[in-house]
Formats: C-alpha cells, structure tokens, sequence
C-alpha cells in the first residue's frame, strides 16, 4: 500500500509499503480522509519526538472495514468509522479506573504505531466507533473534539465565567465553538494575533469580542471584574508563549486550561501562578461518543475549517501547507 512515512524531523516520504495484517480482535480500514493535526506538524518539524521511527503518521482518520479478524463481528465490514487513538491494555489498574487513555501500556495510534495517513489502517475493534449520520470532513474531526469535551468534563465552565481562548487554530476554534454552544459562558473573548488571516473564522464562531495578544493586558484591565482578569483561560496557541500570557491574563483563583501539545519547553512567571493561586489542568484525548452526538446534532460546526485539501501523494506539500498561518485545517484524501 502506498504510505506517507516519517523517518526524521523534514524527511517524510510517500513509500509503497507492506500491506497490514490484522490480529483476530481487529478491523482493517480503508482510509478516506486524514487530517494533519498539531502532534502531526511538532514531529515534522522536530520539536516533538515521536514513540517510533520510522512512523506513519494521523490519528485524525475517517474510513470504511474493509475486513475483520476472527474475532470480529464480520457485518461490521463496510460501517464507515473513525478510530481512538489509545490502544490500551485494559488490564493495568490505570485501565481498572477508567482511565484508559493513560494506561502506561498503551499503543497510540500515529505516534507509537503506524497510523491513518496511509491507504489502510488496523485499529482494534472496541476502539471503532461508527460514524452513520455525518460527512467525512466531520468524522475526520471526532478525535480533536473529543479532546475539547474531555477539557471541559476535566474544567466545566460555568454561566457565569468570564471566558478568553488563547490561538484560533483548529484547536482554539473548536474550543470557542463548542463552549458557546455547550457551556454559554457570559463572555467568551478570542485573544488572536493582531494580523492573523484566521480572524474571519473567529467571527463565525458566535464570540462575543476578538482581542488581540498585544491589547488583551489592557482590555483585561477594563473590561474584567477589578481589572483582575478571565475566569477561564484556555491556552490553544501551539507556542510556548501561549501559557505566559495566560498567567498574564487569568484572575486570581482563575482556571488555566492547556492544549498545546508542541513538544518544547515553557519559562513563564511561577510565582505570578502561585501568587493568583490559579489552577493549571491539561487535557488531551476525550470521549468520542459525546463527540459524535455534538456533530450529529449539529452544535459545532466544523466544515469551514477544512483549509485544504490534498491527495495522498501529495502529502509532503499538505504539511509544509499546513504551517502558512491562513491555514486551519489541512486535510489528505486517500
């Protein structure tokens, strides 16, 4: 089958490789379409280091079975599905608990083992999820919100909060979206870039005020509760200047919420935190059930932030894409 494999940090390829197999508790995938995400970007660049290399990476994949294992209900061949990304072992008391996504034995999908940005993928059949009902681009946007639900069942923001979103990448866009329609926050502000093309992506996401990085520490000044700052702050820059101005901008007793996944070291001001005696809560993978009912029911809207689009074997040029700053979302279509 034909691959997209990363073997360095700039030195992806689009190979001919074997073909997978599957044990008898898996389904094999034909992929349909995979999106680059920021994890994706990180390892190509290098300020991320993969579990394995070579690597094919995506974990953002929607596709068809197109076969099964033994073990495998066989009527589950041709259920269009997206896949989680933790293969945990379900044995570990991590797993006992409930926390699946943190078992110390687990596999994920495109960052330990070979993941969606290939012709096919093999997931484990208690980790497919059927996605009857939505279009490919939307599947293909399960996984990144799900980890914006798992932020807020971790960190619920209330009525009453005072809410800014740090970024406006898929990430950042997708939290603003989701808590306006889920969370209905009394003021949901976007802290964007004062030059940033993604402004207009911003406006179709029902917020109430765009602030930019370099006004927010005044508006901060004159528009929150004795000028002390947000509620809720979540941090959706992908930089490691991202978490400092959160600290900058989150009142005393305020809520810190962290997505940024980019692999590098943070220096910010400790003892402004501790001084605030503010919270600090990082959230990653989350449930792709509430995920699905939130596109089925159309709260989110995610089309728009499908940027572009490539096919497989032009893989090398959708990543160096996805870095242009009026990108969102860069999607590959097998």
């Amino acid at each position: 089958m034909k691959a997209l494999v990363l073997h360095a940090p700039k030195k992806l390829h689009l190979e001919e490789v074997e073909d997978p197999s599957i044990a008898n508790n898996e389904v094999l995938i034909k992929v349909r379409r995979v999106g680059i995400c920021g994890t994706d970007k990180a390892f190509y660049k290098g300020s991320y280091k993969p579990g394995k290399l070579p690597l094919i990476p995506g974990h953002e994949l929607v596709g068809k079975i197109v076969d099964v294992g033994k073990n495998v209900d066989p009527s589950l061949i041709g259920t269009e599905v997206t896949s989680e990304i933790n293969f945990h072992c379900g044995k570990c008391s991590f797993c006992s608990e409930g926390l699946k996504t943190h078992c110390p034995y687990r596999e994920t999908l495109g960052i330990t083992r070979d993941g969606g940005m290939a012709e096919f993928v093999v997931s484990r059949f208690d980790l497919i999820h059927s996605v009857e009902g939505l279009s490919n681009v939307q599947s293909a946007f399960v996984e990144p919100l799900a980890s914006i639900v798992e932020m807020l069942e971790l960190a619920p923001v209330k009525t009453f909060h005072n809410v800014a979103v740090i970024g406006v990448g898929t990430i950042g866009l997708l939290a603003l979206r989701t808590i306006s329609a889920v969370a209905r926050p009394i003021k949901l502000v976007a802290v964007v870039r004062k030059d940033s093309p993604k402004q207009v992506f911003v406006k179709n996401s029902n917020v109430d005020e765009i602030v930019s990085e370099d006004e927010v520490i005044e508006y901060v000044r004159k528009h929150t509760r004795e000028g002390q700052g947000f509620d809720y702050v979540v941090e959706a820059t992908g930089t490691p200047e991202g978490l400092k101005l959160a600290v900058e901008i989150v009142k005393p007793r305020g809520l810190i919420s962290v997505k940024s996944t980019h692999g590098m070291t943070i220096d910010f001001d400790v003892t402004k935190f501790v001084v605030k005696e503010a919270k600090l809560v990082g959230s990653r993978c989350g449930p792709f059930e509430r995920a699905i009912e939130i596109l089925r029911k159309g709260l989110v809207k995610v089309d728009d932030l499908v940027t572009s689009e490539y096919p497989l074997d032009k893989g090398v040029e959708a990543f160096e894409k996805s870095f242009q700053r009026d990108q969102v979302k860069v999607h590959i279509l097998v």
